[in-house]
């Protein structure tokens, strides 16, 4: 470093650092790969091989102080909550849920998600604008989520699950805390799952929820999961409200990616309509471009050296999972946006014990996304400001994108 460089800074917290994360993830894995924090007590790791290989040590990266990297970690996280959980407790409650989740599972539900996204799509397709985010990539993962979860997709409860889903991401930038709002939605939530998990029990159906309250954990077949008595911080509650966290956002996050950038690279776009089978790729390539996850949290069992540099044990350490799929040491010209980039592993859906449950629902949601809307929309382009939802410094996700394009005829 010159006498004249500045000295890299990473404030995850910051929201000029929001608005434009990349020049800053360039410096840290350039200048210094192991950055230390000393104001916000942490450490942050950027590299691809680095991240990549520290997600897959679960034995020395622990996740019981939380993945998030504000309050959230410890205001929010509980009892049950499978991201913050390590083993052998984690991969005993994931087993629970795997099931609902797997490629085969998930494939049955494409005719049930292509009807609910061309429904969607119905509404603006003729009518040459849209705000992509609001009118499709925030009602897809709500309508197919809350479906497989059991939770009402119609009337009042479902208004209010969705405004409480919000109000759990309130945060103010350069603010680690939850807001009040944050702090209502999660006991609203909470409440309202511990109601509804007593309800399948005693009435299953054909739901994730209901696979919950009838399942049995641990060592002791045939010894219910549910205790008697449920309340907002019974395990089980905990379980299926990071269901309920997880299952929208991100999957809300890659859809606007997806359709931002194909805006932004009219070509590309106009090449999948020509050619769909190049759509999987393309989701790869959002995902890797812009990750929904950028930042997850873990703390350390023992000393780490690594590029020169000790990171103590019980430190907190971030892992950089938005600088890590732009790493030039890993992808080609990495800050350009490739649909035809070859097939390449990224960390958008982090790997190893916590690799994300919900990415093969997120993929196929995605997928029938692009296969409905870019054939109807035709070329389109950006036609207002970006807004950014607002949520917790470990996510990029969209609030508002809205978009102009010619209506084009629907094929009968």
């Amino acid at each position: 470093m010159t006498a004249t460089t500045a000295q890299v800074v990473y404030d995850p917290y910051s929201a000029a650092f929001k608005d434009d994360p990349w020049p800053v993830y360039r410096r840290l894995r350039d200048e210094t790969p192991v950055y230390h924090s000393e104001k916000g007590g942490f450490w942050a790791l950027s590299r691809f091989e680095d991240v990549r290989a520290a997600a897959r040590d679960h034995e020395t990266y622990l996740s019981f102080e939380g993945i998030d990297i504000d309050d959230t970690a410890k205001d929010m996280s509980a009892p049950g909550f499978l991201p913050d959980i390590d083993n052998p407790r984690h991969d005993q409650l994931r087993r629970i849920v795997q099931r609902t989740f797997i490629p085969r599972t998930i494939a049955k539900l494409e005719n049930d998600v292509r009807r609910v996204v061309t429904g969607l799509v119905d509404r603006f397709a003729d009518t040459g604008t849209a705000d992509l985010a609001q009118d499709l990539s925030w009602p897809i993962p709500y309508a197919v989520f809350f479906d497989v979860l059991g939770l009402p997709t119609t009337g009042s409860d479902r208004e209010d699950l969705v405004r409480w889903s919000h109000g759990l991401k309130d945060r103010e930038d350069d603010d680690p805390r939850l807001t009040p709002v944050a702090w209502d939605a999660l006991h609203n939530t909470k409440d309202y799952l511990a109601q509804v998990l007593m309800e399948r029990r005693a009435n299953p159906r054909e739901d994730l929820l209901s696979t919950l309250v009838t399942a049995s954990v641990g060592d002791h077949e045939g010894v219910p999961y549910a205790p008697a008595r449920l309340d907002r911080d019974s395990e089980i509650v905990g379980l299926a409200f990071v269901l309920f966290m997880a299952g929208v956002e991100s999957t809300s996050a890659l859809l606007s990616t997806a359709f931002r950038e194909l805006a932004l690279h009219p070509e590309q776009a106009t090449g999948l309509v020509a050619d769909p089978s190049g759509i999987p790729a393309a989701i790869e390539e959002s995902l890797r471009f812009d990750a929904p996850l950028q930042v997850a949290g873990r703390t350390t069992t023992r000393d780490v050296d690594l590029h020169g540099i000790t990171i103590p044990a019980g430190e907190r350490v971030f892992l950089v999972y938005g600088s890590a799929n732009r790493d030039e040491r890993q992808f080609d010209d990495p800050d350009r946006f490739d649909v035809t980039r070859p097939p390449q592993r990224h960390m958008a859906f982090s790997e190893g014990l916590h690799g994300c449950l919900g990415a093969p629902l997120a993929r196929l949601e995605a997928r029938i996304a692009l296969e409905v809307a870019l054939p109807r929309m035709g070329r389109y382009e950006i036609s207002g400001p970006l807004t950014r939802y607002r949520s917790t410094p470990n996510m990029r996700v969209l609030d508002s994108l809205p978009v102009s394009f010619t209506p084009s005829r629907r094929s009968s």
